[in-house]
């Protein structure tokens, strides 16, 4: 009887190489950064919008100004691949901006791909238009680059989930032919979102979320077996990988009415308009991007929150008030714009008096407009219909 050894290969095992991908632990494995030490710009975990769970990670395109042009931030996360192979990307990600107005916005995810005395790197493009670079270290689309290689990704819709797959070992060995996935020792997995556009007053960015960088590990078992003749060997099949659904459905959760701006939400119909997100993004990011601002933020918010959500369910049920309130609304973009561009010529020479000199010009400018005008101007009419009104009564009075 011979004795012989079959190598049959095993289950096929599958790796979750990033961590945190769905950004449920806050940013616990990713390192948020900025562009711009003047205008942070760090990307952070959110419970506004989600396509799974509770929490998405946001990226960010503010004003540039004249300090920071090219502003922007992102997150990234170091990778260890080890002996992987087989390697899957597959994300999900909600673009927010206008397209013909943020032009020179780009939103990309960057993979550096670490090899012996040198750095190759995939970039893909998720961005608006594909003739502007998204910094100045990545050269343009069209252009070709020894270690640097640009993948366009086209069709992705604005204002909406869209899931993104990518053989990222075939796409390394097409841009690299020469070199060998098996001799990357780590990579840096960067997520961005850059503005080239100065003085942009419309928000944009991304949402990112259930980020996933799969490899499959095959190890092959030693199994004797005991046989009279060759037989051939037995190859087991690996479970398939579950595919994304055929048509993904954008999953979005209600509205936090605590950090919204539940008027402006309910007269435009929508928390992701345009307006509505500036809004909120100067609030935020702008105002409140440090402790003295957030300290203006919030007592703003306690007093805005006491009022505004009966006045807002008031105006969301009738498309008269929606529609004279976005007319009514109209010198509070401008205020809005007006207060970002204050904020972004302080900022480099101190944030927190940066805050502190934009909220109250904001503050101002709104009290000047809504209030002290309105007064001034019906006090100027009531004054003329008293004054004509004892005109006539003098008349009439007269010998």
């Amino acid at each position: 009887m011979l004795i012989s050894t079959l190598i049959l290969p095993s289950k096929c095992e599958t790796v979750e190489l990033i961590k945190n991908g769905g950004f449920e632990e806050n940013l616990d494995g990713w390192t948020s950064f900025s562009y711009c030490n003047q205008l942070p710009r760090d990307a952070y975990v959110t419970s506004y919008l989600s396509h799974s769970g509770e929490y998405s990670l946001r990226a960010d395109c503010g004003t540039g100004g004249e300090h920071c042009f090219g502003v922007g931030g992102g997150a990234k996360q170091q990778i260890e691949l080890n002996e992987t192979n087989n390697l899957t990307l597959n994300f999900w990600v909600y673009l927010f901006g206008i397209p013909e107005i943020n032009a020179w916005t780009e939103i990309a995810l960057i993979i550096d791909f670490s090899i012996p005395e040198s750095n190759k790197t995939l970039v893909y493009y998720l961005a608006w238009i594909d003739n502007i670079p998204i910094y100045s270290h990545y050269p343009l689309p069209t252009m070709d680059s020894e270690n640097i290689s640009n993948i366009l990704l086209h069709e992705l819709k604005n204002d909406e989930w869209n899931y993104v797959e990518r053989d990222l070992a075939a796409d390394f060995e097409e841009a690299y032919p020469d070199n060998s996935l098996e001799s990357v020792q780590n990579m840096t997995f960067t997520i961005v979102a850059v503005s080239f556009q100065r003085l942009s007053f419309t928000s944009k960015g991304s949402y990112w979320d259930d980020i996933n960088l799969t490899s499959f590990i095959s190890e092959p078992t030693t199994t004797p077996t005991s046989t009279p003749t060759p037989t051939p060997p037995q190859t087991t099949t690996p479970p398939p990988t579950s595919l994304p659904p055929t048509e993904p459905t954008p999953t979005q959760k209600p509205q936090n009415q605590t950090t919204g701006c539940i008027i402006a939400t309910a007269t435009y119909g929508s928390a992701m308009t345009p307006e509505v997100s500036y809004m909120r993004h100067v609030r935020d990011n702008m105002i409140g991007s440090n402790e003295l601002g957030r300290i203006f933020v919030t007592g703003w918010n306690a007093f805005y929150y006491s009022w505004s959500p009966t006045l807002a369910s008031i105006i969301s049920n009738s498309e008269t008030l929606q529609t004279l309130t976005r007319i009514l609304l109209v010198p509070l973009v401008v205020i809005i714009n007006f207060t970002a561009f204050v904020f972004s010529s302080i900022a480099f020479i101190n944030l927190p008096l940066a805050s502190a000199i934009a909220f109250c010009v904001g503050m101002s400018l709104g009290l000047l407009v809504y209030f002290i005008m309105p007064a001034i101007f019906l006090f100027i009419i009531s004054r003329k219909i008293i004054l004509s009104r004892y005109n006539k009564t003098s008349v009439y009075r007269a010998p």
